[in-house]
């Protein structure tokens, strides 16, 4: 779902370019010199120049962006580091967007790169970290232009041979790189590796890459280490935004050792989030985040999958609390987006509707919170309700990209809901595959979207009693493949579509 992969980011911690003059209301907060130009020109100062490219790449309705931009962007120790750089604002809704987010790798809102003048990446960095690391991350990638391929060749051959090289690969964003199930294979293995050395000298960074090592391939030894950092008070404070991208193959794994090993985990790993959840110098967002991780874990754990009484109480109390503080509505859909979060963990779909809902009238996208609507309504088995909000959501979303994915997530619900409304299902097919009409639009994002979809129309028609509307879905594509140039990265992905 589409608010589960932009909350993901905030749990770690969702081309034209935009001009710095730009007041459109997903333009960055002020303060940083965003280049007035499109992407190819940036590159070329960068190159006159002999400058990097900050290149951030996010999206107006996109909650973990906006809370990047209010606490990140905002600061003056980053805003003084970025004047090192060539800073590029990559909307991706602007026309070609897309085209270049494929290129970079950056399919997922919001992504910060920073490139040498060459095109080459130096390093991504993700969100929710303690806020004063980021500067040093930008005068590391100022100090150390090597491109990242080189320095994962060098930790996958077990050739690593600085301390910069921990540094590097310990705050990558590892969240943010698309990787292959054999890549991450490989880079588990070299992390793992360089956990223990690395750590020798620097327990934090040991840490993080001992547990982006889980996070790809939680093998028994790493899911120990693992273990072990968590049961460590002082250090799993200092890296609770990494632990928070552990996914369920690890907590799986810690599970199936039995009560010995799995309880103490449990308290240790509660006590780290209750942390991160009382400490005043994380924002709000992240504070809710912490807790909803907590609960994610003693759902998890528990025989009846369910949250105790006590815990759920405390936890509504707390989301109650904070909603009813007062926020720029950018920084209050971060909030939002978590305390929703919370009660996906406590089953409470009833304040999770009433609060969603309340906010369409505050958004300046509205829209994305439709999309959670209909989410919420489909889990309550009230397929109408669920329908409407998604099409509601598809119609009134904004964008080149978003309207194609939110027509995507309408035509995918269709298929779950109303699977035998096949004159709807065509109808509605034949809009959202109009979305890619137009150069460098089946590209990053959207084809990503574009295979899924492909793979859900499959299935529908596995029987082929809907072989006609196929088919006329399947021509509808074909006149957008005709009109692309030869040279548009999408051809490939268009022709491929329901062939």
């Amino acid at each position: 779902m589409i608010r589960t992969i932009a909350r993901a980011f905030a749990l770690l911690l969702c081309a034209t370019v935009i001009l710095a003059s730009s007041r459109a209301a997903d333009a960055p907060l002020p303060g940083i010199d965003w280049f007035a130009g499109d992407v190819a020109d940036a590159f070329k100062l960068a190159q006159s120049e002999q400058r990097p490219v900050f290149l951030y790449w996010g999206a107006k309705w996109c909650p973990p962006c906006q809370q990047l931009k209010a606490t990140v962007f905002s600061r003056q120790d980053f805003i003084a580091k970025s004047k090192e750089f060539v800073d590029v604002y990559l909307d991706g809704d602007a026309p070609g967007s897309q085209k270049w987010g494929e290129k970079f790798g950056t399919g997922g809102y919001p992504t910060v790169v920073i490139l040498r003048p060459d095109q080459k990446e130096i390093t991504r960095i993700s969100g929710g970290m303690d806020l004063s690391v980021y500067a040093g991350l930008l005068d590391a990638a100022l100090n150390d232009l090597r491109p990242m391929d080189e320095v994962i060749a060098a930790l996958q051959s077990g050739q690593m041979k600085s301390s910069a090289d921990c540094r590097r690969l310990a705050y990558y964003g590892w969240d943010l790189r698309d990787t292959s199930l054999p890549e991450r294979k490989s880079l588990a293995a070299g992390l793992a590796r360089a956990a223990a050395p690395c750590g020798r000298a620097d327990a934090v960074e040991g840490a993080r890459l001992a547990i982006a090592a889980a996070a790809f391939d939680p093998t028994p030894a790493i899911v120990t280490q693992v273990i072990a950092v968590v049961e460590n008070p002082a250090l799993a404070a200092r890296v609770a935004d990494s632990l928070e991208d552990l996914g369920s193959p690890f907590y799986k794994a810690v599970y199936a050792r039995g009560p010995t090993v799995r309880d103490p985990f449990m308290r240790a790993w509660g006590d780290t989030m209750n942390s991160v959840a009382a400490d005043p110098h994380v924002i709000d967002a992240d504070q809710l985040a912490a807790l909803g991780s907590r609960l994610a874990l003693i759902k998890a754990f528990a025989a009846d999958k369910k949250v105790p009484d006590d815990s759920a109480s405390a936890a509504r109390a707390r989301v109650t609390a904070t909603l009813a503080k007062k926020f720029d509505p950018y920084v209050r859909s971060g909030v939002v987006n978590s305390a929703s979060y919370i009660y996906d963990q406590l089953g409470d779909t009833d304040a999770d509707y009433a609060m969603l809902n309340a906010e369409l009238a505050a958004s300046h996208t509205p829209y994305y919170y439709m999309i959670d609507l209909g989410d919420v309504e489909e889990s309550r088995h009230h397929p109408t309700q669920a329908l409407a909000w998604f099409e509601r959501g598809y119609h009134e979303s904004e964008g080149i990209a978003t309207r194609f994915q939110w027509g995507a997530t309408y035509l995918g619900a269709l298929l779950r809901l109303a699977p035998t409304d096949h004159v709807r299902i065509r109808d509605a097919g034949m809009a959202v595959l109009a979305e890619l009409d137009g150069p460098d639009r089946i590209q990053a994002r959207a084809r990503y979207q574009l295979g899924k979809l492909d793979t859900k129309l499959r299935k529908w028609n596995s029987h082929h009693q809907y072989d006609a509307d196929i088919h006329a879905l399947r021509e509808r594509m074909s006149a957008t493949c005709a009109k692309l140039p030869a040279e548009d990265g999408g051809r490939d992905s268009c022709r491929k579509f329901l062939s």
